[in-house]
């Protein structure tokens, strides 16, 4: 019975750890091992055993970018196939990743037979030395139909102006191959620039009029030939001038008198790094493709939420300033403005923070008091405060805080940081809101007794980096400094084991301006 591979995950959230390994399971592999994040996941490498690595993108201590580098660079690891499972859409940093030696990747979110089409796809592809990085299934099956296809055979172009060498190369590549003759290099660029081109071109150096060098110039500097590999024919053996054909753009190159199996194995090595090139433009094609698709509902999102949310909070506002509503219709109208905050802070964190990154987010800047959007936040978290035992206290009461900025940013920013503090917070112990005024700027700071540990203090506002949370994303603090500093703040943070931890916020006052509460 044939053993079933052996897959180490790699993952900082548990809930996404145990999803994977039941996939994998039901799929009939066996799950080498879990790994929280990198420097775990580099430990259990080390014991061997592990067919595949299935790793997550963002996690603390190291990233999945990392990890991959790290696995490329020790020999014992380098050919190990590495899929990775992200969201990450970006164009950069799939070429990053591209660029760093990924297999493939799983984009979040997956189905079950995706995931079974990766896996396989990147299993196989290292067990035959033709992996086929960032596979796409729907192309992976047109690859295979014309491999079949005995008329999609490769036509290679081979240049050279001694008929004899021409009738050597076509009987050495026969019957594997079509191919094609050109006897000078003009002719060379013409049927390099058919409606159906060459898949490679052998190309001689010492031809006249039009030498090999400036073919390959020629087809480097045309967009319908430059992505054509070419390797060049050559009886001149010195290193300098394999050296500049190889500087020029040549892919390879075999001497004369030429040998038909070495000739053969480098055409077979070209043609599948080509292919495998071509995957990958496709696919990041599709990647440019989701990316607008993304920018299209986020659009979507701030128009048809943003703006009834915002309806719904100035309703409520004036819904409280009637005198004939009864307790309970008041109650109601508090819980409709919580749950609109509550949908505006989880749309805060989906839409928002994309926008905010990438630097084109204009924040609705109004007077805004800390103290009174921090009476509703501490209203909101009360459940989890009493679940926790701690007591959630506001001092500085007696005077407005007013700042310049966005409320429904501020109001995440707070939440974020309160609810932090209330889960950091040892069990019946408080944690304490205080607010002033320092150099024309409304500062407030959220204080618990519980700890940073050391080691992440200097990362902690980083994109990833969490502790002490269970299934923690790593967003919260990265979330809570661009949204402060994109409406023109500051955020920091102290922490030590004798006083705890304190997060202060600080905001551009508004001097004189009423606030919203």
């Amino acid at each position: 019975m044939e053993k079933a591979s052996r897959i180490l995950i790699v993952d900082d959230m548990t809930n996404m750890r145990r999803t994977l390994r039941y996939a994998l399971e039901r799929l009939g592999y066996a799950v080498a091992g879990e790994a929280a994040d990198g420097v775990e996941a580099l430990g259990m490498l080390r014991r061997g055993n592990v067919d595949l690595v299935l790793s997550d993108w963002n996690m603390p201590n190291m990233d999945g970018l990392a990890l991959l580098k790290k696995v490329r660079g020790q020999p014992a690891t380098a050919s190990l196939p590495l899929v990775m499972v992200t969201g990450e859409l970006e164009r950069t940093k799939v070429a990053e990743a591209i660029r760093a030696g990924v297999t493939d990747f799983v984009a979040k979110p997956f189905t079950s037979e995706t995931l079974a089409q990766r896996v396989e796809s990147a299993l196989k592809g290292a067990s035959a030395s033709d992996t086929k990085p960032f596979a796409d299934p729907t192309l992976a099956r047109i690859r295979v139909a014309r491999k079949r296809d005995p008329e999609r055979q490769r036509i290679i172009l081979t240049v050279d102006d001694e008929r004899d060498n021409i009738e050597i190369v076509a009987e050495a590549l026969k019957p594997d191959y079509i191919v094609k003759a050109a006897i000078n290099g003009r002719t060379a660029l013409k049927a390099a620039r058919a409606e159906t081109p060459p898949d490679l071109i052998l190309l001689d150096i010492m031809m006249p009029e039009m030498d090999g060098m400036a073919v390959l110039k020629a087809l480097k500097a045309d967009p319908r030939t430059t992505d054509i590999p070419v390797i060049f024919v050559t009886a001149k053996t010195q290193s300098e001038d394999i050296a500049a054909g190889l500087d020029a753009g040549a892919a390879d190159y075999v001497t004369k008198p030429i040998q038909p199996l070495v000739l053969r194995a480098r055409i077979a090595t070209q043609l599948r790094l080509k292919d495998a090139t071509d995957t990958l433009r496709e696919q990041l094609d599709l990647t440019v493709e989701h990316v607008r698709l993304q920018e299209d509902i986020d659009r979507m999102v701030r128009h048809d939420i943003r703006n009834p949310l915002t309806a719904i909070v100035g309703y409520t506002e004036e819904l409280n300033d009637l005198a004939y509503l009864s307790s309970v219709q008041r109650d109601l109208v508090d819980k409709i403005e919580q749950a609109a905050y509550t949908v505006s802070e989880l749309v805060n964190f989906s839409v928002e923070l994309l926008r905010i990154e990438r630097g084109d987010y204009q924040p609705k800047l109004a007077p805004v008091d800390l103290v009174g959007l921090s009476q509703r936040v501490a209203r909101d978290l009360q459940p989890l405060a009493r679940n926790k035992s701690v007591d959630v206290v506001l001092q500085d009461q007696s005077e407005k805080v007013v700042v310049k900025a966005e409320r429904l940013l501020v109001y995440s920013v707070l939440a974020n940081l309160i609810r932090n503090a209330i889960e950091a917070a040892p069990a019946k112990s408080s944690v304490l809101v205080r607010f002033g005024r320092e150099d024309q700027q409304g500062l407030i700071s959220v204080l618990n007794k519980g700890e940073v540990p050391a080691a992440i203090r200097p990362r902690l506002f980083d994109k990833g980096v969490t502790f002490g949370k269970e299934g923690g994303s790593g967003l919260g603090t990265y979330c809570a400094k661009l949204m402060t500093e994109v409406q023109g703040g500051r955020i920091s943070f102290v922490s030590s084991a004798e006083d705890g931890t304190c997060f202060t916020m600080k905001l551009p006052a508004t001097v004189g301006a009423r606030g919203e509460g």
